[in-house]
């Protein structure tokens, strides 16, 4: 069973349950700033390793596809790995590399918000420019390796990190690595639309869990994996992987840190994805994933094949950006600052549709979920009437496997509107449900109308 999580406070108590079920295929150092910025673990109650041992190589393999099984090193790839390690007295005519020379650029400088800038001529532009092995820039994976080891402290398992072109990436090469056709798949019942995309081809069993404010509610989560247990043979085990999905992990409101999955991975079930596009750019791509040791070959050798491997370009600034901790700090601080001042906003505007609609004020990420009152299916209301009057928002269909089913939920972003249009969209909003509210009388009554 593939398990894809987000941030959420979950109960404790049940995650380290599920963690400690027997192997149901369920998704120098330098130092950061000592506050709960950087933190995504509980110090006061770390992660024990329990009755069970940690997957072994062995383990893993029952979940790799035979996709997956069937793929093998591009050679050349790892020529290209291999020239990054010998020194420079290595006599090359084995890479397929460009020379530098036909390259039409002699200086990149990215002057950065913060202060100083991004210097790349000479030896260092031809290296930004040029091919670096599969999983990753080698600097780079030594900040991203350190990030992860400050931000979770996961416990002491063989993991690394491999660099992906953003997190769909990440999320479409596990699902790749690890969903057969009709492998049960436990998501969250309104979930990321992007996982949907990449698992439909896949033809899933799709266990969607519904949830709260928190998250999945953890009773049912519970009552599934107990009802799934049983509906097996007796002597069958359950095995399980964990996606823990999180692009929002630096745009957490509240203050209150959360563990992560990773934090609490004591058998090498989670494999995490992480990405910068919400909190520093989106079209960098800058994504990466944390795995355990074993199921990383699998991954690069899909990368080896599907892209050589990431941007270089953006390889080397986002290296930049992780080398300088105390900029990188004041960067991530300013864009949760600045969500957390759009969520409030969006927040007080919403204040006069209370009557027509019920939502939680978000504790991370980018969306209000609204629930609209007196409204069968929002999906014509979204498409037709609200984008007739000129208001654009996303139905709850996009975030189910099945879109076809009704929903009454729409996603509200506060992230790029411009503040002084945030009441006037609200009002526009009201106006729509109010007479979505209208239509959906009307239709009720034709149909008790018919039934008599």
């Amino acid at each position: 069973m593939l398990v894809p999580s987000k941030l959420c406070k979950c109960n404790m108590e049940l995650l380290k349950k599920i963690l400690d079920i027997r192997p149901l295929l369920a998704v120098s150092k330098r130092n950061y700033t000592e506050n709960d910025f950087f933190k995504c673990y509980n110090e006061d109650n770390p992660p024990v390793f329990g009755q069970y041992n940690a997957l072994t190589e062995k383990d893993y393999s029952r979940f790799l596809t035979q996709r997956s099984k069937r793929r093998e090193a591009a050679l050349t790839r790892e020529i290209t790995h291999l020239a990054y390690k010998v020194g420079k007295e290595m006599l090359s005519l084995a890479e397929g590399m460009p020379n530098e020379g036909v390259f039409p650029f002699s200086k990149i400088d990215i002057q950065m918000k913060g202060g100083g800038n991004l210097l790349l001529e000479g030896k260092s532009l031809s290296g930004s420019l040029q091919y670096i092995p599969t999983q990753g820039l080698p600097a780079l994976l030594g900040e991203l390796n350190q990030l992860q080891e400050h931000l979770h402290r996961p416990p002491a398992l063989a993991r690394s990190v491999i660099v992906t072109n953003g997190g769909q990436h990440g999320i479409y090469q596990c699902v790749d690595m690890l969903v057969e056709p009709g492998d049960p798949v436990i998501v969250n019942e309104y979930s990321y639309t992007g996982i949907h995309s990449v698992l439909r081809p896949y033809h899933p069993e799709i266990l969607g869990i519904p949830e709260d404010e928190h998250g999945m509610i953890p009773e049912t989560l519970e009552a599934v994996l107990i009802d799934r247990e049983k509906d097996l043979r007796a002597g069958v085990q359950i095995y399980f992987l964990i996606i823990e999905d999180d692009p929002y992990v630096f745009l957490n409101y509240n203050g209150n840190p959360i563990s992560s999955f990773l934090s609490m991975d004591t058998y090498g079930r989670v494999i995490r994805l992480d990405s910068f596009s919400k909190v520093m750019s989106s079209g960098l791509r800058a994504g990466w994933a944390t795995v355990p040791t074993p199921l990383l070959q699998r991954l690069e050798f899909h990368s080896q094949a599907e892209l050589l491997h990431t941007c270089s370009l953006t390889q080397v600034m986002l290296h930049h950006l992780l080398s300088n901790r105390e900029q990188l700090v004041s960067y991530l601080q300013s864009a949760r600052d600045l969500y957390r001042m759009r969520r409030d906003a969006l927040q007080e505007s919403l204040q006069q549709i209370s009557d027509l609609a019920e939502w939680v004020l978000p504790d991370a990420g980018l969306f209000f979920w609204l629930r609209v009152r007196g409204v069968d299916d929002v999906y014509s209301m979204v498409f037709r009437t609200a984008l007739h009057r000129g208001l654009m928002m996303v139905p709850g269909h996009a975030f189910t496997f099945d879109t076809s089913a009704p929903s009454h939920y729409v996603r509200l972003t506060f992230s790029k509107i411009p503040l002084e249009h945030m009441d006037q969209a609200v009002r526009r909003l009201a106006e729509i449900i109010r007479d979505e509210q209208l239509l959906t009388k009307q239709r009720q009554r034709k149909r008790l109308a018919s039934d008599r």
